[in-house]
């Protein structure tokens, strides 16, 4: 029953290379995990390494489920019914708590009578170490064999560095798939945006609420009301799935402003995730429906600042929902209550109907991109056109930095040049449009106008400046400012149809810049905020067509850092991905604006080079080389540690035509160098005459 703390029970090494056999080992499965953001991959790949290295009857891999079970979701050495007789652990077993309790490894020589396998599968020796992240024991691997035998302490440490690089890997395809998830599901909300924006009645709109939610949210009651004065929640559309909810009256469903969940939010206009109904005091039981354990997601339905309606969501059951729901029903419904104000709108005016036109012309050209500076110049032209103005601007605000950016404008501002970007603090009329979502009217001629804004028109031959917020989910984003050289338009219709397209634009421009975060998430290496390989390939391709195109050259820096291995056996984990972190700025401090950093895997690293050549790609080489040798890393712990980098050139078309023949011969250019030590860069053509 000895652990692997007993240095009495410890075996002296019997096999000379077996640090080294293991060290192979670890290598390997490092390259392999770092290969792939499949959590199914990783798995397979983790006990097959285990399996191989320690030469065991079997190994496993458990993970910790949200109901306290450990089910196996990879095993090497068994068979899918092997696999099935395992016993059936839970979080509640006493090893498990002494692992989860200490994340140090299970040892046992012989775990009779601690943990009892069924006849067929009588395993007797069990090493098990945790697999942990953010100091959570989120899962375990485990190497067993069928005779009692102690465990040598190189097998415990090999198991632990594997068990840490697969925490690490499948960390990675978590975040992955968060991002890909998250970027499908704004993508699923941009299209149900488009589509309520197609719609012109408020009960088509309130179905197709109902609709579109289940897209990207489940749930077994969804009800739309809106706030009619002085005080009452209409409900105008409903949608029941399940048991009781199928069926409920449209009048049993309508309540008061203050009364209950939904009138809870009409009230403060903030929204609700409500894990227990029952057990919440401002809930209250719809007449004629039983209480049952039940959750909600509650959201207020905005437009310019104020609720006009609200979505109620329940589910049968407790703690079903979680803040992304309630991220996603946010955007719907704001994007609703835009919908549904833009539709009242068009009620309103129908004897202008050249004018609502333009709002149903500016959300289908707005639906077709999701670039946010081209949505912007799209937003730009449809504005300018309803107000009657000359000129429009779009400004995005950018809080941190306490100043707003030019995203758009329309007509193309030649031959004047719009700045980039404007400082608040100059501008104190635009930071009360954005603080306090207000309409400001300048006029250069009034001599209350706030000064700054009367020069900056001056300046631009322009004698009227209107400006009203963007607002999207109750914030304002950004501002619209439509500019005339004389008198523009200032009727309540236009201006009630310019902030109806106002806000629905807003909306739109928020989702575009949401998602281009969210793609750029999911294109980007966490550590070093370089392309990951994925988008390497895809760039690289890119770049190559336009290249074969425009009869240009073309080169790649295939880069291997010397010595991080050391680093990462020696210093740890941490160290080595402030090591990474350091590399990249090397890199980028060493590049051009239009060259193309990527994270290749591990620690090799790769730059596209456009329009290059052979001879320019050496010079680029070298100006990497003396960055890495102007500056030792230094680890926020410890000591300085030499890093140096080898690079491998291979250019297009004197090298190769396609991305993979022109990775591969940048690829045996870097292993030449690696063969000479190191330290160095050498080109394909280099190894051609070579030959």
């Amino acid at each position: 029953m000895g652990g692997v703390g007993s240095p009495a029970r410890r075996r002296p090494v019997e096999r000379p290379d077996r640090n080294t056999r293991y060290f192979a080992a670890l290598a390997a499965a490092s390259r392999r995990l770092s290969g792939t953001l499949d959590r199914d991959a990783v798995h397979r790949a983790v006990v097959r390494e285990v399996f191989g290295a320690l030469e065991v009857d079997a190994a496993t891999i458990r993970v910790v489920t949200s109901d306290g079970r450990l089910p196996v979701v990879a095993a090497a050495g068994l068979g899918a019914r092997a696999v099935r007789k395992l016993p059936d652990f839970g979080v509640d077993e006493p090893w498990f708590r002494r692992l989860r309790r200490t994340r140090r490894p299970w040892v046992r020589d012989d775990v009779e009578p601690e943990m009892t396998y069924p006849p067929a599968l009588r395993y007797r020796a069990s090493a098990v170490v945790p697999l942990v992240q953010d100091r959570t024991v989120v899962g375990l691997l485990s190497a067993v064999r069928k005779e009692p035998r102690p465990w040598h302490t190189e097998e415990v440490a090999f198991l632990e560095a594997v068990a840490g690089q697969a925490a690490i890997a499948l960390h990675n395809a978590d975040v992955y798939e968060e991002s890909e998830r998250w970027a499908a599901q704004l993508a699923v909300v941009q299209a149900s945006v488009s589509r309520m924006n197609r719609l012109t009645s408020v009960e088509e709109i309130g179905q197709a609420v109902v609709e579109e939610t289940r897209r990207v949210v489940a749930y077994h009651n969804c009800r739309v009301y809106l706030l009619e004065a002085p005080d009452d929640l209409v409900p105008i559309a409903f949608k029941g799935e399940v048991g009781h909810y199928l069926e409920i009256p449209m009048d049993v469903l309508r309540t008061k402003v203050g009364t209950g969940f939904t009138g809870w939010v009409a009230v403060h206009g903030e929204a609700l995730l409500i894990n227990d109904a029952n057990a919440d005091p401002r809930g209250s039981t719809i007449p004629g429906t039983d209480e049952v354990d039940e959750s909600m997601v509650v959201v207020p339905m905005r437009f310019d600042d104020r609720v006009i309606g609200v979505v109620t969501l329940s589910k049968l059951g407790l703690d079903q929902f979680d803040t992304r729901d309630v991220r996603l029903m946010q955007i719907l419904s704001d994007a609703a209550g835009t919908a549904i104000q833009s539709a009242r709108a068009f009620d309103e005016t129908k004897r202008a109907a050249g004018r609502m036109q333009r709002l149903l012309a500016m959300s289908s050209d707005l639906s077709r991109s999701l670039d946010p500076l081209m949505v912007a110049d799209l937003i730009a032209r449809h504005l300018r056109q309803a107000a009657g103005a000359d000129e429009a601007a779009i400004s995005y605000w950018d809080r941190a930095n306490d100043r707003v950016l030019s995203w758009g404008y329309y007509p193309e501002p030649e031959p004047r040049v719009i700045e980039p970007a404007f400082a608040l603090s100059d501008f104190p009329a635009t930071r009360r449009v954005l603080e306090h979502q207000a309409t400001i009217f300048v006029d250069v001629a009034d001599p209350a106008a706030d000064p700054a804004e009367v020069a900056e028109l001056r300046r631009n031959g322009m004698a009227e400046l209107v400006m009203l917020p963007l607002v999207a989910t109750g914030n304002a984003i950004g501002l619209v400012e439509l500019l005339g050289a004389g008198p523009m338009q200032h009727d309540p219709a236009t201006l009630d149809l310019v902030r109806a397209m106002a806000n629905e634009a807003a909306v739109v421009l928020e989702n575009a810049r949401l998602y281009e975060a969210a793609r750029n998430l999911a294109d980007r290496d966490p550590l070093t905020n370089f392309l990951n390989h994925r988008s390497f390939h895809e760039r690289l391709g890119e770049e190559l067509l336009r290249a074969q195109r425009g009869r240009r050259p073309v080169a790649l820096a295939m880069m291997d850092l010397d010595g991080f291995k050391l680093v990462n056996d020696t210093r740890g984990h941490q160290v080595g991905d402030q090591v990474l972190r350091w590399t990249a700025e090397r890199i980028r401090s060493a590049l051009r604006a239009s060259d193309i950093p990527a994270r290749y895997g591990g620690d090799e690293f790769v730059v596209i080079l456009p329009d290059t050549d052979v001879a320019s790609a050496r010079s680029a080489a070298q100006r990497l080389l003396d960055a890495f040798a102007a500056e030792v890393f230094q680890p926020a712990e410890g000591g300085a540690v030499p890093i140096g980098i080898s690079i491998g050139l291979a250019a297009f078309p004197s090298d190769a035509r396609t991305p993979s023949d022109l990775i591969g011969a940048a690829d045996r250019a870097l292993y030449a160098v690696k063969r000479n030590g190191g330290g160095g860069s050498s080109a394909a053509s280099d190894l051609d005459e070579a030959a």
